[in-house]
């Protein structure tokens, strides 16, 4: 038996040859494939030509066809129809074994990404993608299974499930309470530099926010040191250029590791808390469904 390539006829007219049979029209033939009539009706007649056959009968502007033609038609359309279907299949396990999760950027530095390894090692199999924002993407657009957001839970377009609630803390290194401590009341923060997580997601839980909740007048200029990442909020405080605000689940490593300390007990809650959500309507995947389900269980883990 010859190879494939020898005995079959150029797949180029095959593909052009399917969509005049099933259109009966040069014209439309070529505006699917994006090509001329011309080229369409060049493929046409080198097909016939590779066969020795006529495959179609001019009949004024369209065209029918032959016996051999209807003959050929329905071998090509079962072929590609067999072929678009293992495609598909291929492509739905490649999607079943492949998941995509959307965080913020606290959530997934400081929550997230340290679990990950636990995951894989249940499901090495499966691929993992980590979209970081602190904006809201769209999940269905950006092919997006699973989101782990922080608010109130009320998001539009979207199914939530609350994993953990947080309390809002001051946090700084043991060597920055060393050096500018002691702090033994919340007043004493105004005297102090303050690392502020900027940016409209996050006006109603900062510096601010955390001050009046503890009567303290909030300092202003030099005092205050904005960034719009809460990575770098926290590298800040790790390096003792100040205090930060820390929360229960997404510090607690750092606490617990001695790297960052509370210099003052005091806390508040918003009443927010970490959340799981997904497109509204949609269908998990089996890898999607095992992350998901593997969520859960790391949010119930002490």
């Amino acid at each position: 038996m010859g190879s494939l390539r020898h005995r079959l006829p150029p797949l180029n007219s095959l593909v052009a040859f399917e969509a005049v049979a099933r259109h009966l029209s040069m014209t439309r033939a070529s505006e699917e494939l994006a090509v001329s009539r011309e080229a369409v009706s060049r493929q046409i007649h080198n097909l016939e030509e590779h066969l020795g056959v006529q495959l179609f009968l001019r009949v004024h502007r369209a065209v029918e066809l032959t016996p051999a033609g209807q003959s050929l038609q329905d071998a090509v359309t079962s072929g590609l129809e067999q072929i678009a279907r293992t495609a598909t299949g291929l492509q739905l396990a490649a999607r079943s074994a492949r998941v995509t999760v959307t965080a913020t950027i606290a959530i997934a530095t400081y929550w997230l990404t340290p679990r990950l390894a636990r995951f894989r090692e249940r499901h090495p199999e499966t691929e993992i993608h980590i979209r970081v924002s602190d904006i809201q993407l769209d999940m269905d657009a950006e092919g997006i299974d699973l989101g782990l957001r922080y608010g109130d839970g009320r998001w539009p377009g979207v199914t939530t499930t609350a994993l953990f609630e947080t309390e809002t803390f001051p946090v700084c290194t043991p060597a920055y309470l060393a050096e500018h401590g002691p702090i033994a009341t919340p007043a004493d923060l105004a005297n102090h530099t303050l690392l502020n997580l900027d940016g409209p997601t996050h006006s109603d839980e900062n510096w601010d926010w955390l001050l009046q909740g503890l009567d303290v007048a909030g300092p202003r200029g030099p005092r205050i040191v904005g960034f719009d990442s809460y990575a770098n909020v926290i590298q800040a405080a790790l390096e003792s250029q100040g205090i930060a605000l820390g929360f229960t689940r997404i510090v607690d490593a750092l606490l617990a590791r001695g790297q960052l300390i509370r210099p003052i007990g005091h806390a508040l809650k918003k009443g927010h808390a970490v959340w799981m959500i997904a497109p509204a309507g949609a269908r998990l995947s089996p890898a999607a469904t095992a992350f998901r389900d593997w969520l859960l269980s790391e949010a119930e883990r002490p």
